[in-house]
């Protein structure tokens, strides 16, 4: 017996041989040989003459309907409006496919993507990265000492999905706002020059300016002496988060006038190259999950001092700093693509 290739429909010619030839008066073995279709086509066809007197094709239960006008305008609008939807929900709203969806949204310049992460950012929080971008948009980076704390965990956060228009990732209305995580699993301190990694310490436990000041004093410091001799024609960097800012931190810079501080605003790490250096820590873990926290501590570190290798990654990021902050300018403060 002759098995046919499955094909998505019988054209409406092959429909009416089947039948011309049932009328005819041969077998469904026969016409199903002669069309090279199965019999159950046959029978189909044939079939659906006897008893409907048409051999048209009936509508599916949930064949995609068009959508008029007014609805694809009103599809556009709504996510113009919302750019964090699932087409899938939309389109048992409007009782079609996702994929209807996301044609109408695809015509209209939007498309299907992954939101940008940024912190979430406060109208005075802008306002001061404005300021700061104003006031060092001609500063010399290359004696800056960047630092920063950075919790390391063993699993990724979830991508949100959104649709949007071309080149606007970073565009405040289409990135994935992120505040701080509580999972923690280990915390590190570390500080970096145009030259390269410089060094980093484990913080143990819950970091407090207590504990700030002991890295200051037996991590940063001497480090600084052994590359650079004196610290006197360094500038050090920090964020003004609340352990940095403390009676105790201030004392302690007070009593040490040969550094120069330079503070970032709060929740900038656009405007810190060191972000970028604990994210390529991370670049090679891909499905690796470390079970403790010593084997985690133990990755961080090695790759701390594989990047010591590389003198022009650093050299890069440093003279990406004019960059970031004509980006900050350009966007009123608000989040970029750094």
């Amino acid at each position: 017996m002759f098995r046919a290739n499955r094909q998505k429909h019988c054209p409406m010619e092959e429909r009416g041989a089947i039948v011309g030839q049932h009328l005819a008066g041969r077998t469904y073995d026969e016409i199903s040989q002669s069309l090279k279709v199965s019999i159950k086509t046959v029978k189909r066809w044939v079939n659906r003459q006897r008893n409907e007197k048409h051999l048209n094709r009936r509508k599916q239960p949930g064949q995609k309907r068009k959508l008029d006008a007014a609805q694809r305008a009103e599809l556009v609008k709504r996510i113009n409006d919302a750019p964090f939807q699932n087409a899938a929900i939309v389109g048992r709203e409007y009782g079609v496919n996702k994929n209807t969806i996301k044609k109408v949204w695809n015509d209209s310049g939007v498309k299907h993507r992954i939101a940008a992460k940024k912190p979430k950012l406060t109208p005075a929080q802008e306002e001061d990265r404005m300021g700061y971008a104003l006031e060092n948009l001609t500063r010399d980076w290359s004696n800056v000492i960047f630092s920063d704390e950075k919790t390391f965990v063993s699993d990724r956060h979830q991508r949100l999905h959104l649709y949007r228009p071309d080149n606007m990732r970073y565009n405040k209305r289409f990135i994935h706002e992120t505040q701080r995580s509580g999972r923690i699993s280990t915390g590190v301190w570390g500080w970096i020059s145009k030259d390269g990694a410089g060094e980093m310490a484990t913080i143990p436990g819950r970091f407090k300016s207590t504990g700030y000041i002991e890295i200051l004093d037996e991590v940063l410091m001497p480090t600084v002496d052994i590359s650079y001799g004196r610290f006197d024609e360094m500038i050090f960097m920090q964020d003004n988060c609340s352990i940095h800012t403390s009676k105790i931190c201030k004392k302690w810079f007070a009593n040490h006038p040969e550094m120069t501080l330079l503070v970032a605003p709060s929740n900038s790490p656009d405007l810190n190259p060191i972000e970028h250096v604990w994210s390529e820590i991370t670049r090679d873990w891909k499905s690796i999950h470390p079970r403790t926290i010593e084997n985690l501590q133990n990755q961080i570190q090695r790759n701390w001092e594989l990047l010591r290798l590389r003198p022009e990654y650093f050299k890069n990021l440093y003279e990406s700093m004019p960059r970031r902050l004509n980006a900050v300018i350009d966007a009123n403060g608000g989040p970029t693509k750094y």
